[in-house]
């Protein structure tokens, strides 16, 4: 089911208009301004990623008052991060939108929002969902089972507007992170007690966009990714386990195509869906279950709005971690530690690793080079090709459990508890 909303007729209208003019161009920029970077590619440009790393060598480090999971996101000269403390006596707690400056690590800004304690595990905590942002604003969703707010900010921490999503309630906590794109902010609200729906937001004053509704019978944690279509519309590509993955217009919230790939009752989806060339690639899984990674092309439909599929594969695939695609190659990083390497022209597996560790972390690439970081602070760098070559190996005295941000010319990476900051080397 899909609702449009007459409040804001003309902010859609302006969108169509917009996505006619801006089809021939990139569908992101440079900057670090969502979870996992550029479209959820998790690479980025500039100089090159050090192969080893010491505390020592840091620029600088900045202790966080809270704790949590979400990614450091840039913008300019900000680095945007979540955090939240709970006091154990009272069930209640601060959850806070931190902004940083990216040359010295002084808070610049704080905002905080009280909330009550809800039920999630150990491992995930209140501050899990990312932010986005754009030229105009900073976008932060929390959610709850009283209930989850969007709000938009300016880069100056003054708030722009707020919005009411709606309850949100699942055993394993909150997670999901929004994205924007051409003044729209994209989120979904997949749960497991309360209404599933997928979101779109005006940067412009906070009102809906549209909402396409669904059923849902297992919390989703998959950050959306944009899809330029060949059409000329472009499209906004969900990922979940019993929805599978879905393409809805960006202008209108129709649901465009539509694969039912995983279905599995224990499987859930975690990591983002990306896009390489003309395929969607996303995966779905659970710690012990069945794993599945599947890849579409959503310009090829067949007379059930179904995308052609790819390739699929349900040996060595991430649970957490968001696959990356650099060269040719597909990396799928898994949370045990295992890391395949498959051809993205037919999903064969090239070559297969144990590289050792647990991951929650995405892996990042700039230039050859792809990172990632282990639950326990390892670092590990490899350079990206047909065969498997570590470069170097180092750790960190902190656990880490968020995907590292990458500007021209650093490496921000965020521990439960603060933000340290590294130069990038020469090529």
């Amino acid at each position: 089911m899909q609702e449009s909303f007459s409040v804001v007729r003309s902010v859609t209208k302006s969108l169509v208009v917009f996505a006619i003019l801006l089809s021939a161009l990139p569908i992101c920029g440079g900057e670090w301004n969502r979870f996992r970077g550029p479209n959820a590619t998790g690479v980025s440009s500039g100089r090159q990623l050090p192969v080893e790393f010491e505390r020592a060598d840091a620029l600088w480090t900045a202790k966080l008052a809270g704790h949590g999971n979400s990614s450091p996101i840039l913008h300019e000269q900000l680095i945007y991060i979540t955090s939240a403390e709970l006091e154990l006596e009272s069930m209640t707690g601060k959850r806070s939108l931190v902004a940083l400056d990216l040359e010295s690590g002084e808070i610049k800004w704080q905002r905080d929002w009280s909330f009550d304690h809800y039920k999630t595990n150990r491992r995930n905590g209140y501050a899990s969902s990312s932010v986005c942002t754009d030229a105009d604003g900073v976008y932060v969703f929390w959610q709850s089972e009283v209930t989850s707010m969007l709000y938009g900010m300016n880069h100056q921490g003054e708030p722009l507007w707020e919005y009411e999503v709606g309850k949100f309630g699942a055993g394993t906590g909150a997670a999901t992170s929004p994205i924007v794109h051409d003044g729209v902010v994209l989120l979904s609200h997949d749960n497991e007690k309360f209404e599933s729906f997928l979101l779109a937001i005006a940067t412009a004053d906070g009102n809906p966009v549209w909402k396409t509704m669904r059923e849902t019978q297992r919390t989703g944690y998959s950050t959306p990714v944009i899809y330029p279509s060949k059409a000329g519309r472009t499209q906004v590509v969900f990922s979940h386990s019993y929805e599978g993955m879905v393409g809805v217009d960006f202008t209108t919230g129709e649901v465009q195509w539509q694969n039912v790939v995983f279905g599995e009752h224990t499987q859930r989806a975690v990591g983002s869906p990306i896009v390489v060339g003309d395929q969607v690639i996303a995966a779905s899984g659970f710690t012990n279950g069945v794993r599945t990674l599947v890849s579409l092309k959503p310009d090829q439909l067949n007379d059930r709005r179904e995308a052609q599929e790819h390739f699929r594969t349900t040996r060595n695939v991430p649970h957490c971690p968001t696959p990356l695609a650099l060269g040719g190659n597909l990396y799928c990083w898994t949370d045990r530690g295992v890391l395949a390497c498959l051809n993205l022209s037919d999903g064969r597996q090239r070559w297969l690793a144990r590289v050792g560790g647990e991951y929650f972390a995405s892996p990042i690439a700039l230039g050859n080079r792809i990172l990632c970081i282990d639950r326990s602070g390892e670092i590990v760098v490899i350079a990206a090709g047909d065969t498997y070559r570590e470069l170097g190996r180092s750790q960190l005295d902190a656990g880490v459990m968020a995907t590292p941000a990458l500007s021209q010319n650093a490496l921000i990476i965020r521990t439960a508890n603060e933000i340290l900051r590294f130069d990038l080397v020469d090529q």
